[in-house]
């Protein structure tokens, strides 16, 4: 298994392997298929971009070293919402409410 592997392919992975194991398993396994699918993709880092550092000034989203074309979409347009809605500023004006209320 690569370092890399995502815990969803990882999930999904093991589960369709261990549903292979017998014909009465497989035959089960059949209308688990799609959920078993949805929950890979919810567990799959690549949908969710990189990582949002907080403590700067300005918006920093860093994609993870290993990060491909698909990766490297979702960290962009995680980085757009994170612009979009005014995240720095509002995290600033809440620590600036907390430190007043210290």
């Amino acid at each position: 298994m690569k370092a890399v592997e995502g815990i969803g392919r990882f999930v999904k992975r093991t589960l369709t392997e261990s549903l292979k194991k017998n014909f009465l398993s497989m035959l089960g396994a059949i209308p688990c298929m799609p959920a078993i699918n949805r929950f890979a993709k919810t567990m799959d880092y690549k949908e969710y971009g990189g990582a949002l550092f907080l403590g700067v000034k300005k918006p920093v989203v860093k994609a993870h070293g290993s990060s491909d074309e698909y990766l490297f979409y979702f960290t962009i347009k995680q980085a757009e919402k994170f612009v979009e809605n005014k995240a720095v500023d509002k995290m600033i004006e809440e620590f600036e409410k907390i430190s007043k209320k210290a």
